[in-house]
């Protein structure tokens, strides 16, 4: 401010007066407690219970964030157990169904080499009754032409008892060899 100024104003006044008289001072004390008793029902207290509805509203997301962390962590492990069981689940089935498959083929070579063996036991029976009636029938016509060749050499000098006898023996000579 400007000092002439100050001065001027002291002059008109006759002098600068600090303190406000008493009754503006009552006046200025009431308006200004009402002022703050305003102030306060109106702007501090909902502000105040605005500010700690918020404070409240913030712990209780924190505390709900922690609790569903801590449920998070807790359904990670339940399905990282899970996931373990299903591969070792998954194991056991692999293993259970290669042992599975290992005895069904041992089983199915068990019974081709049973088949196999009565087919060779088989076949081996049929070759040698083949083999006795071919003997058998090889005899007879050896038997026949030996006694149609003996009875030609001979010329019907011996009986049919005697043929018989001679084929017979003639036989069992060639069954020898």
């Amino acid at each position: 401010m400007d000092p002439t100024f100050v001065l001027s104003l002291a002059a008109e006044g006759g002098g600068i007066n600090l303190f406000p008289e008493l009754n503006e001072l009552i006046w200025t004390t009431i308006n200004f407690v009402v002022l703050l008793a305003v102030l306060y029902v109106f702007l501090f207290k909902p502000l105040l219970k605005a500010i700690s509805t918020r404070e409240l509203e913030i712990q209780t997301s924190l505390q709900k964030a922690a609790e569903d962390r801590v449920e998070a962590e807790r359904l990670r492990k339940d399905f990282e157990a899970a996931i373990a069981n299903a591969h070792r689940e998954a194991h056991d089935i692999i293993a259970k169904a290669t042992k599975a498959a290992e005895a069904t083929k041992d089983q199915i070579e068990a019974e081709a080499r049973a088949k196999a063996v009565d087919l060779v036991e088989n076949a081996t029976r049929t070759i040698e009754r083949e083999k006795v009636k071919a003997i058998a029938e090889l005899r007879e016509e050896v038997a026949t032409l030996a006694v149609a060749i003996a009875g030609k050499v001979i010329e019907k000098n011996l009986d049919t008892d005697e043929q018989k006898r001679l084929a017979e023996r003639f036989v069992a000579e060639v069954g020898k060899h």
